[in-house]
Formats: C-alpha cells, structure tokens, sequence
C-alpha cells in the first residue's frame, strides 16, 4: 500500500495535505455564492453618508424591516429604536445578516460626520475598493451628498441613492423615470418639495421668504435650494437667505447658527421655510424658532412632522418613510432577481400628510380657513417644549 512507504511524521502530513484540499474550493470561490438567491449568489453591501441624520436612520430601518420580511435579509426583526450609525450597531447587525441574499460587510460602514472633506476621501476610498477588491456588490448611498458623490458609472455595480432631496437638479441622475446611469437607481419624489413650497405660498402669499441654509453650496441641493430660488423668481416674492454652518459635525456649533438666523430673520421676512439641516435641534427647536413665533411668522419645516410638533406651524410629511423603505426593498428585489438598475422605476409618490400646529398658529394669530382644516391629516393642540 501507499502509505506503507511514508514514516508516520510523513503520514501526517499527507492526511494534513489533504485535509488542506479539500478546503481549497470554498477558499477560493467567491464569498458571494448563495445556491438559494436568484442569481446565485448573495449582494454584498456598503452603507455611505455625508453624517448622521434622523431620515437617513429611518430609510436604512424601514428598508433592512422590509427586507427582512421579504427574507431576502437574515437577522432578528429590526425593531423601532435600531440606529444603524450607532457605535458598534452596524458592525454587530453586519454579523446577523449573513446567509441571505443581501448581506452588509462588516467593514462597509463609510460616515463623513458633515465633514466635506472627509466625506470626500472617504467616498474616494469607497470607489477605489470596490474597483480593486471587488468585496463589495452594493452601495446604499444615504442622502443626496451621498448620491453626487457615489452615482458613478464606472463602478459597474448597484448603487441605491436613498432619499435625495432633488437627484436631477443635484446631478445625481438625469431626468425622467428611469436612470441615465445604467448602475444608479434613485428614489425621486416627484415634485415633493416645489410642491410643499407653493402650498404655503399660496396659503400666505408672503412677499419676503426667509430660508435658514447652510453656508457650503454642496449641501444646497440636499435642502432643496434650488427649487427655492427657482420658486421666488417664478412668484416675484424675495429670498433672505441667512447662511450659517447649518449642517456639519459640531451640534453646539450648528444649532446656534441655526438659532442666530432664526433671529436675524424674524425682523426681516414675512414668512420662513426651514429646510433639512441638524442645525435644527431635536430637542429645543421651540426656543430656537420662539423669536419667529413672537413676530407672528409662519413657518414652514420642510422636516416634517417633528418640527411640527415642536411649534413649526405646518409641514408635508412622511414622518416614519416606511413607504420610502418598502419602495426600495422592492428596488433591491428585482436586483436580486436580476434587473439592472435603470430598467426599475425611480418614480416614488410619498404618501405624505399636512400636519398643522393649532397652537402656533394661535401665537402667530393665524386662522386657518375650513378647506384646509379639512385637508390636514394630523393636528397638534399643543406645542412640545423642552
């Protein structure tokens, strides 16, 4: 016999060889291969934003929820209070997602925490790995810094842009239903904000609108800045805009730029639309917009809800984007089953509410008439103070 020749320190080394072989195939085939997905195998994603903000936590929630049921994700049920961007959340729930046809790298969290040069590099170093290391199949850029930064087409995988505030005006996607990209897919809500904007004109027919916008022109397009400024010169009302470091990393910082605008604007205008930005303070938004409220100024959140119930006078909303997460978990799944990215649909219609604060509106001696009253979906009596 063969093994009658070897000594037995050979003979160990021979069943150790072979033992060795035989895990040669799983070594080397790719770490992507799943016999139960459509495609063969499973989508190994990326998340990418330019910092953390409340819509983008609830997006990457409802989306991950709906996937989950679908069983395209594995893990435990999100429940309501899971933060992916959360110290150590991402890299544990990376771990529980393994085994599905949609499964987060464990390293594949990328935050520019509002740092515009980081998040630069960091979106730099992104694209050069999936190009190189071909570990990533899928990028979920939250946010529309994220999507100018990432909708690149050389990088020949999916790349979901998940609430963009405008992704044609900001250079994410060209317009129309279906990409210009053939590996970007972004989620348009058709005309949300223009139309927002040209409710409350038509309610107040203000002549002078204040806006709180963040002083760096790459975070305009995320706050709807240019609908805003095409708006004013359509209508004739003048714009007042204060700029301030409405969006970045430092809370202290950008709340009290916030709340100085706030200020400075409630002798200037007639009324105030406040677009998206964490100058807005979750907590204390009342006391920052009080000085608007004194001047019986309405204002308008494009925030939504929240902002609403903290004494904003009124906002469109879709306070939880569970609709916004099923639309992209039902995105995803026909990537799953083989689509390309522009052969899906990025029409999205947000089943919005009008959410109006009665109390605000007593403040600022404002009475709305029955039509709206009548239109609005959710009223708040009272306004949530600190």
């Amino acid at each position: 016999m063969l093994l009658k020749k070897f000594r037995s320190g050979s003979i160990i080394k021979l069943i150790t060889l072979m033992l060795s072989l035989t895990l040669i195939p799983s070594a080397f085939a790719s770490d992507t291969s799943n016999s139960t997905c459509p495609l063969g195998k499973a989508f190994k994603v990326a998340v990418f934003q330019a910092g953390s903000y409340g819509d983008f936590q609830k997006v990457f929630r409802q989306t991950t929820l709906a996937l989950q049921k679908k069983d395209l994700i594995k893990g435990p049920l999100l429940d309501p209070t899971f933060t992916h961007d959360k110290e150590g959340v991402y890299e544990r729930f990376s771990k529980d997602s393994q085994g599905g046809c949609i499964e987060f790298v464990s390293d594949g969290f990328y935050n520019g925490l509002w740092n515009s040069e980081y998040t630069q590099d960091l979106a730099n170093e992104l694209k050069e790995r999936v190009k190189n290391t071909q570990d990533i199949s899928m990028i979920w850029a939250l946010g529309t810094v994220a999507g100018q930064l990432l909708a690149d087409s050389s990088l020949g995988i999916p790349v979901l842009v998940m609430t963009p505030t405008d992704p044609e005006r900001s250079g994410i996607v060209g317009p129309g239903e279906f990409s210009d990209k053939e590996n970007v897919h972004a989620q348009k809500e058709v005309n949300r904000y223009d139309s927002e904007l040209r409710l409350f004109y038509n309610i107040f027919k203000f002549e002078d609108l204040g806006v709180i916008i963040d002083s760096n022109p790459d975070n305009h397009a995320g706050q709807a800045v240019p609908v805003i400024r095409n708006l004013a010169r359509e209508k004739r009302f003048y714009l007042i805009e204060c700029q301030g470091d409405i969006i970045g990393d430092d809370p202290k910082l950008t709340q009290s730029e916030f709340s100085k605008c706030a200020k400075y604007l409630s002798s200037q205008v007639d009324a105030v639309y406040i677009p998206m930005g964490n100058g807005a303070s979750p907590t204390n938004f009342y006391e920052q917009i009080k000085p608007l409220l004194d001047h019986k100024i309405p204002v308008f959140s494009q925030s939504g809800e929240s902002e609403v119930e903290m004494g904003a006078l009124m906002a469109l909303s879709n306070s939880d984007l569970q609709a916004s997460g099923e639309f992209e978990a039902n995105v995803i799944e026909q990537l799953v089953q083989g689509k390309k990215a522009h052969e899906i649909s990025e029409y999205y219609y947000a089943p919005l509410n009008l959410c109006l604060n009665l109390e605000s509106a007593r403040l600022i001696g404002y009475k709305p008439d029955f039509e709206l009253l009548v239109g609005v979906d959710k009223v708040y009596q009272t306004i949530k103070r600190p």
